[in-house]
């Protein structure tokens, strides 16, 4: 869109094929406006839900390494290291909460754990969240055949553009639904210390 719209400022500073700058320079400079906007707009919407924490060299640079291939407009390179962050990410709540998970453990069976504890734990408010919820699980296995037959995870042939931008946007945004729960149990957390403190320990 760039190339011909400077085509087109070419042509019309020229007045060269009946263009003529002045006559359409409004129509020009929303042109530049849209194709400058579009250029900024990344092709995941929740791409900033892929986080670096503190003290885990790992998982930073892997969570680098996945936004860096965003940013190239490269979502199929990084579905392999997409599953493990997830993994890493799933495992670390399940430790959290004290979810006994095994170390050979799918990544769909320790977030089927997950849901389930906080479904029990009445984390969440409607039966469509919870079936959304519940349906995601069986789209976290499909992920596991992605990782193992679609991605750089091994020799084979990479899934295309389209559906690797799908896929991201869809476990991004769990990633960023998940965000929230955990972010409500913590207030939960704080305002039970809060109310059971035994402020006649504080020293003042």
């Amino acid at each position: 869109m760039t190339a011909l719209i400077d085509y087109w400022y070419t042509k019309a500073i020229a007045k060269e094929d009946g263009f003529d700058f002045e006559k359409d320079k409004n129509i020009y400079n929303e042109c530049l406006k849209i194709a400058s906007r579009l250029k900024e707009e990344t092709i995941v919407e929740e791409i900033d839900v892929i986080n670096e924490i503190e003290d885990d060299r790992d998982f930073n640079l892997l969570a680098k390494s996945i936004r860096e291939s965003i940013d190239k407009n490269e979502p199929e390179v990084a579905l392999d290291r997409l599953h493990t962050y997830v993994m890493k990410f799933i495992r670390q709540l399940c430790e959290n909460h004290n979810i006994e998970i095994k170390k050979d453990e799918s990544l769909n069976a320790i977030f089927g754990k997950y849901v389930k504890y906080i479904v029990a734990n009445e984390k969440i408010e409607s039966k469509m969240t919870e079936r959304i919820l519940k349906y995601s699980i069986h789209v976290i296995e499909a992920f596991n055949d992605i990782r193992n037959n679609r991605s750089f995870a091994h020799d084979n042939k990479i899934l295309n553009y389209s559906e690797s931008v799908l896929i991201f946007n869809n476990i991004t945004n769990s990633i960023k639904f998940i965000e929230t729960i955990e972010k409500t149990i913590e207030q939960e957390n704080i305002k039970i210390e809060v109310e059971t403190a035994d402020w006649q320990d504080l020293p003042f």
